[in-house]
Formats: C-alpha cells, sequence, structure tokens
C-alpha cells in the first residue's frame, strides 16, 4: 500500500510540474505589413506597379506556451488584417493612381527556440488562411484578382518575458504566393505577389 501511494504521489508531482510547464493566454498584436508583386504592363492600356508602403493591421487571439528545459515552444492562433499598396498608371489617361489591398485572415504560427531567463529567441512556420480578400484593383474595368485561400510561410524574432507579459518582436516572410496572375480584357499575366510584416504582440498568460 505505502509503495502504491508513493507512485501516486510521484506522479501527481510529475504532472503537476509538466503542468505548470505549460500556459495559455490571449494575445493582441500590431503589424506592418506590404506586398511585392511583380509589375505588369498591358500595351497601351495600364502598367501595374507595386509600392513599398507598409499598411498598419491588427492581430488578436489565443496563445499558448509549452517550457522544455531551456527550450519552449509557442503556438497561437490569432484573427488578422494585413494589406500593401500598388500603384496603376493610365497610359491613356496619363494618370496615376494608388490601390490598396486588404486581407483578413487566420494565422497560425508556432514559434519554437531556446529561452535564457526571461529572454526567448525563437523561429517556426506560419500558415495563413485567407477569410476575406479585398482589392482596390477591381475598379480597373476588365480587371480581375484571384487570391489563395492559405499560404505558408515562417516567422523570427526575439520575445521577453515579464510575470505574465509575454512580449514578441517578429519579423514574416512568406513562402508561398498570394497570388498567381491576374486578368485584364481577358488576358492572364502574372502575378508573384508575396507579403511580409513585422509584427508587434503584447500576450497575457494565465
Amino acid at each position: 500500500m505505502k509503495r502504491i501511494l508513493f507512485i501516486a504521489l510521484f506522479i501527481s508531482i510529475a504532472m503537476s510540474n509538466a503542468w505548470s510547464q505549460f500556459k495559455i493566454g490571449v494575445r493582441a498584436g500590431v503589424t506592418s505589413s506590404s506586398i511585392s508583386a511583380s509589375d505588369i504592363t498591358v500595351p497601351n492600356e495600364y502598367t501595374i506597379e507595386t509600392l513599398n508602403n507598409s499598411k498598419v493591421g491588427l492581430q488578436i487571439g489565443l496563445m499558448s506556451q509549452i517550457k522544455l528545459g531551456g527550450l519552449f515552444i509557442q503556438p497561437e492562433v490569432l484573427i488578422a488584417t494585413s494589406g500593401g499598396e500598388v500603384r496603376v498608371n493610365d497610359l491613356v489617361n496619363n494618370t496615376s493612381v494608388v490601390k490598396d489591398q486588404k486581407f483578413t485572415k487566420i494565422d497560425i504560427p508556432v514559434l519554437v527556440g531556446v529561452k535564457m531567463g526571461p529572454l526567448r529567441l525563437g523561429i517556426g512556420p506560419v500558415a495563413s488562411m485567407v477569410l476575406k480578400s479585398k482589392s482596390e484593383l477591381t475598379d480597373i474595368d476588365k480587371f480581375d484578382d484571384k487570391f489563395k485561400s492559405a499560404t505558408f510561410g515562417y516567422q523570427a524574432g526575439v520575445g521577453l518575458d515579464i510575470w505574465k507579459i509575454a512580449l514578441d518582436l517578429k519579423y514574416e516572410g512568406n513562402l508561398s504566393r498570394l497570388g498567381d496572375q491576374v486578368t485584364i480584357s481577358g488576358k492572364n499575366y502574372s502575378f508573384d505577389s508575396r507579403g511580409h510584416q513585422i509584427i508587434f504582440g503584447v500576450g497575457f498568460l494565465f
């Protein structure tokens, strides 16, 4: 009986210690995003070029942190907004206008890295699923674009844990395209668009 009680006590302590290394919480963040895309020339009609102007976006959702010795794993599930700008030059009327591209999506990043005291250094994959997209390029006559419903990328950054607060500064790059092509006047044009962003996030772990 004493042996059984000892084993049960040992398992309880081990499980309690393992559970103490797992935390879940809420997260919010601000992003600075832009889109890189190949320029398009429609002879005698338009040219479309990417601008490097950054757009401010927001993130909100859930996060968790799992500590394994000097390592950590940090999965997150976030609703996020992002976007970018392109310039459309009308060759017929000799005018130019800036158009926005906006996205609402679910981001699922998983950072893995080393933890040195309160400091964290991590890198990992991120999957994004587009819930809604809006492109002002559709204002152009006979224009149509199609964005992918899911993309994959990576995140790398530094974090700081203070009490129950988790601060993160991350860079996100895209490994897959947001879109492959656009259609103008019934003709397809290559439009290799990829998003990237800088993210500052604040989390509260329970």
